[in-house]
């Protein structure tokens, strides 16, 4: 047990479901079930109406009423997307992940969530209790539920509530980021407002658009999406973009109207709540797990362990609970528990929530030991899937032969190998030295010492065009100027060639197949500095007495790396390389493989003694410094394979934050974002064409940032690699379904798609009522929170947290400004200080 210096939760728990309605006591299928085949892959959605379910239409998918509840269930082949576009087949030969899902409105009743509590956990009999349960409320959807929806869902208002008029003016919401949703509001009024948010103001005459200065771009280009369809299908003729902020910038006519549903004297738009605790990123360490036992009667639930978790701390006997705080509960249930177990998981972790007294709307989900689905299995360090008797794993593929123009023609295969060639194109090292750099002669190139840093460039040809790549190597005991000095020259080395769209910032230990590949498998690192041995600083001798373990047993996985010159090093896994003087030996241990002796002989002379373990002749011990114990417990390494993962990132909210993509696809790549995909062995940062300077520039620290939250305690010396848009290689390509390279030739931004729109309306009276000032200079003060003009009139001790109380008119909205200034703030900004003082005084702002 880890961490038994910490005192370890133990407590009971009242088992219940949503205000106390239990399961189905008669065990009877409903007939709404009667239709699923257990062997299709097949996406229901069915409607809670008085203590039954009602199947919904298919038209239907994707539009929800916040006052009902409601239940989706989701079958596909492994690992496989399933969703509102999905149509029923027959999977024969595969194995099927089943997920249900009851989704609860904010509105939802007690007696409806509990209905659709006990119907989820009907359904799951029927599917023989492996399916993977998931509670899940309004607002806090999981990124399953998300995937669902790629085109978006609708949360809206019960009709009878508002007497069938379809012509009353209704506000809507857009929000959320890879998968929006909209959704209706209580009530047209300010109060409903947020700048993180784009909000559509439906009239009989106009569609309005909000545009929250804090909103992201899938929102945006979301919201015209709709806009248009509000347009189209309610006959309204125009559609208006209102910018948060400039509200009396857009044309009077225009102002008038809108006016009238929103009046402007009454505006308040507050930034978003954020809670300064919450500022603070999750400790790379949050989960927790428990073990769950019925005593005497009671539930009891007691902690067993907190920090990275492995899947050997699970077992098929128990009951177990990963509490992941404010991103989740997980309830695990053993193949070997009772079915009464089973069907009361779920209503248990429910009770651990409200024990724990977290937010009622945190997601719970229930899933089955055998049946765990990928985003669980990613809460763990490791995973190994029991396979059936027989069957044995896949071995990963060994290429023999491999070029670019095979590799651009295959990308999944470059992907699965992290290949891109066979390393033969040309290449240019460079070793740091102090402030500059001295390049290595081609003889000397993979002789690497673990106390210095090089850049690499290398160049190879496609079918097409010649094409180059840059590589940062970075020593384990290379100091922090050299290692600050080889990221800016990297950068300037970038620069000088034009932008190749490729760096790859590798740390000693984790490099990559395509980066050992350049090399032929010969890579050697060296202890200490390689001005040690050479002043010139070209590294032209190596140490002439060393040990060298080797490891990988093909020309891109194979390296040597120095260890400590004593017996105690060696390994029975692994192949050694002694040197001494002239003479080389080497040491296979008993474990090691064919294929790996022959990539140790490599790293020796022409001349060289091979000794097997347990043949040792006394000499070679001698030679280390005599006899000592080292590991000889066999290692076997094999765990599942990770899968790819997509996130959208961003920390423009003041704290990090990661959201996945589940099932991602090449267009999930948005030319405004920079994204993640993390592929376990590298972290690529796609840089989008049209990506803000700040968030290009913050691209490290965001990578590093998510490897630091990432609660599997992750290697902060995994390799980052940054590819820009248009400059993708097959290595990233590859791990998309399907790559399209023209894609977005004609890819249209948010303002692109929004004159187009303006352009279309109906009513030739409206003009355009698009402004430039996001052009106009106004971006550094646009991007300051803003506050009404009251708040930021009070004393500085009483000023929001996030006001700089020096610059308070930076925090003003643009309407603002001009009212009390009496001009904008690009004019202000050429005042002399002296000046700009002057007029805060008098409006109260210094």
């Amino acid at each position: 047990m880890r961490n038994s210096g910490i005192k370890m939760q133990v407590f009971d728990i009242i088992s219940e479901y949503d205000d106390g309605i239990g399961t189905d006591a008669q065990g009877n299928t409903d007939v709404a079930f009667k239709k699923i085949n257990k062997n299709f892959a097949d996406f229901l959605i069915w409607r809670v109406e008085n203590m039954n379910v009602m199947a919904l239409t298919r038209d239907q998918y994707g539009t929800f009423y916040d006052t009902e509840s409601y239940i989706i269930y989701a079958a596909s082949p492994y690992g496989q997307s399933s969703g509102v576009d999905s149509v029923a087949r027959d999977i024969k030969g595969k194995n099927i992940e089943y997920h249900i899902h009851f989704w609860l409105g904010a509105g939802t009743t007690p007696e409806k969530s509990g209905v659709a509590a006990y119907k989820t956990v009907e359904l799951d009999g029927l599917l023989n209790c492996i399916s993977t349960q998931h509670r899940e409320t309004q607002g806090n959807e999981s990124d399953r539920f998300l995937s669902y929806f790629k085109n978006g869902f609708r949360i809206l208002k019960p009709a009878m509530l508002q007497n069938g008029n379809r012509q009353l003016p209704k506000l809507y919401r857009v929000k959320g980021k890879s998968t929006p949703a909209l959704i209706e509001m209580s009530s047209l009024s300010w109060d409903n407002f947020t700048s993180s948010d784009v909000f559509i103001i439906k009239t009989p005459e106009t569609i309005f658009a909000w545009v929250g200065r804090a909103a992201n771009v899938e929102e945006k280009r979301h919201a015209t999406a709709i806009s248009q369809e509000m347009k189209d299908q309610f006959k309204i003729p125009n559609i208006v973009f209102v910018d948060d902020g400039y509200e009396k910038t857009i044309d009077a006519d225009v102002q008038k109207e809108f006016n009238k549903y929103l009046p402007l004297e009454k505006r308040i738009v507050m930034p978003d709540n954020i809670n300064e605790n919450e500022l603070i990123s999750p400790s790379k360490n949050s989960l927790r797990l428990y073990k769950c036992s019925e005593n005497n009667g009671k539930y009891r639930v007691a902690e067993v362990k907190n920090g990275p978790l492995c899947c050997t701390d699970l077992c098929s006997d128990d009951v177990f609970i990963i509490d992941q705080d404010r991103y989740g509960i997980w309830v695990w249930v053993g193949k070997r528990v009772s079915d009464k177990e089973k069907n009361e998981a779920l209503r248990n972790a429910r009770g651990f929530v409200k024990k724990k007294k977290y937010a009622s709307d945190t997601r719970v989900t229930r899933t089955v030991d055998g049946a765990e689905p990928a985003e669980f299995k990613f809460l763990f360090k490791f995973w190994k899937t029991e396979l059936p008797k027989g069957k044995n794993p896949k071995m990963p593929m060994l290429i023999t032969k491999f070029d670019p123009i095979t590799m651009e023609d295959r990308p999944s295969l470059a992907a699965e190998t992290q290949l891109i060639d066979d390393g033969s194109g040309g290449m240019t090292v460079w070793r740091i030295k102090n402030s500059r750099i001295v390049e290595i002669s081609k003889e000397r190139h993979g002789c690497f010492f673990s106390g210095d840093c090089y850049i690499a460039l290398y160049s190879y040809q496609t079918a097409h065009e010649e094409k180059h790549l840059l590589y940062c190597w970075i020593g384990n005991h290379a100091t922090q100027e050299e290692i600050n000095i080889t990221t800016s020259k990297l950068t300037e080395i970038d620069d000088e060639l034009g932008q190749l769209g490729f760096q790859a910032r590798i740390i000693q230990g984790r490099e990559t197949a395509h980066f050992l590949q350049l090399f032929k498998g010969k890579l050697t690192i060296f202890k200490g500095r390689g001005i040690d041995f050479d002043d010139s600083g070209k590294n032209l001798k190596n140490p002439h007495q060393y040990l060298l373990r080797i490891y990988g047993s093909t020309t891109y996985s194979a390296k040597a790396e120095q260890v400590e010159f004593s017996a105690s090093s060696l390994d029975s896994n692994s192949c050694f390389v002694l040197r001494r003087g002239k003479r080389y030996y080497v040491w296979c241990g008993n474990y090691s493989t064919g294929d790996q002796r022959e990539m140790a002989k490599g790293f020796a002379g022409k001349d060289f003694e091979l000794i097997l373990e347990g043949k040792e002749k006394d000499d070679f011990f001698t030679h280390l410094g005599g006899h000592c114990n080292y590991s000889t417990k066999m290692i076997r390494n094999d765990y599942d394979v990770r899968l790819p993962r997509l996130f959208y990132c961003n920390n423009h909210s003041k704290k990090f934050e990661a959201e996945e993509i589940l099932f991602f696809q090449q267009k999930d790549l948005l030319p405004e974002n920079v994204m993640l995909l993390d592929t376990n062995d590298a972290l690529y940062v796609w840089i989008g064409k049209l990506s803000a300077r700040e968030d290009q520039r913050l691209s490290i620290q965001m990578a590093l940032q998510y490897l630091q939250n990432d609660p599997t305690n992750r290697d902060m010396s995994t390799t980052i690699i940054h590819i820009k848009q248009g400059r993708e290689i097959p290595t990233f390509t590859g791990f998309f379904p399907k790559w399209e390279k023209k894609l977005w030739k004609n890819y249209k931004t948010f303002t692109k798609i929004r004159l187009d729109i303006e352009m279309s309306n109906t009513d030739p009276k409206v003009p355009n009522s698009h402004h430039s000032h996001s052009s106009s200079g106004n971006t550094d003060f646009d991007h300051y929170e803003k506050y009404p003009i009251n708040i930021l009139k009070e004393p500085n001790d009483r000023l929001p947290s996030r006001v700089d109380p020096l610059n308070k008119e930076l925090h003003l909205t643009h309407d603002d400004f001009v009212s009390l200034f009496k001009m904008t703030y690009v004019d202000f900004e050429k005042l002399p200080r002296w000046k700009q003082q002057e007029m805060k005084k008098k409006v109260s702002l210094f």
